[in-house]
């Protein structure tokens, strides 16, 4: 406890001088107000640097983005032809292969008609199906 007492007692004393160190006033003088100055000026210059590289940076990115959609709308263009290109070719395919069967089919009606002139049961079912 006595210990404590000397380090308080050595701090107490010690305290005035180092808060009277604290209050030393720092001299400014006009080399450090010219030196402020030229780091000013640096900086400025620094910014406009980096301004000029971003624009860049910001034209050239811009650039890039034109290109990438204009590569798009291509894909997208291509996709649209191929699938126009395959489903035309489904709808005419299938219009020429039904087309047979179609003539195919009025001539086995025709036949049935005709058959159906000799053969009684053979119209009446014609006539339930409204083939006749």
């Amino acid at each position: 406890m006595k210990t404590v007492k000397q380090y308080l007692l050595i701090l107490l004393i010690l305290l005035p001088s180092l808060l009277q160190a604290m209050d030393k006033e720092i001299p400014f003088t006009l080399d450090d107000r010219d030196r402020i100055i030229r780091t000013e000026q640096k900086v400025e210059a620094l910014d406009a640097k980096i301004d000029s590289k971003v624009d860049g940076l910001r034209s050239e990115m811009n650039a890039r983005f034109d290109q990438l959609f204009n590569f798009l709308w291509a894909i997208i263009g291509i996709f649209t032809t191929m699938m126009v290109s395959v489903f035309g070719f489904a709808f005419w395919d299938r219009k020429l292969s039904l087309a047979p069967v179609k003539k195919d089919q009025t001539r086995i009606i025709e036949f049935l008609r005709q058959l159906s002139e000799t053969q009684p049961k053979l119209r009446e079912i014609l006539k339930n199906a409204g083939l006749l």
